[in-house]
């Protein structure tokens, strides 16, 4: 029995801020995401700047699943292992109830405001990740977007074996490019692809 999907729109808080239009294409193998079925993920890392309201992005892509399932085989099983025993405690730590989204009052600014992991709220980040799931033109919440904050991006950073670590900057440097921004704001950190 196939799961009944709920999607909606996708918000502008996951357009690209190149083209400020949703993604059109993988950053890896390029196909194209909206006239497909494939199914993909939007990552964008958030850069806040003390005493103001405001946020830049520090990176982003998107990834079709395929591409996305590649690139988490070149992972190192420790690597896997880890970060899959780390979300377990996390879900363990929120109950048995699974991670369920109430669509006749969902807020995606609300629900997008604090931290999956530590609950911590944005504002107070100086940095975090915005993370959510796509099909075609439609934002699928059976997986709910997730902000991940900086303590746990350092986190699973410190999880990631030697071998990992390289795959993710080799990926960093081949598909984001180095711009000035992005070296400083992230060289040497560790990317993490969800």
């Amino acid at each position: 029995m196939n799961q009944r999907e709920f999607s909606q729109d996708i918000p502008k808080r996951f357009y690209s801020d190149i083209t400020d239009q949703p993604f059109e294409n993988c950053n890896i193998c390029n196909i194209n995401l909206l006239d497909n079925e494939e199914p993909y993920v939007v990552e964008k890392a958030m850069r806040n700047y003390e005493g103001h309201t405001f946020s830049s992005t520090i990176y982003e892509f998107a990834i079709c699943q395929k591409c996305h399932t590649k690139m988490q085989q070149t992972m190192s099983p420790e690597s896997l292992q880890s970060l899959h025993n780390y979300h377990n405690e996390v879900m363990s730590s929120k109950g048995s109830q699974p991670i369920m989204i109430d669509m006749n009052s969902f807020n995606l600014d609300n629900w997008l405001s604090t931290c999956f992991f530590y609950g911590e709220e944005i504002k107070n980040m100086n940095e975090y990740q915005l993370v959510a799931q796509f099909k075609g033109n439609k934002m699928i919440l059976n997986t709910p977007p997730i902000i991940i904050g900086e303590n746990a991006m350092k986190k699973m950073a410190g999880l990631l074996s030697e071998k990992t670590t390289d795959e993710m900057n080799g990926f960093r440097e081949k598909y984001l490019g180095p711009s000035p921004e992005i070296e400083e704001l992230i060289y040497g950190k560790k990317l993490i692809l969800l």
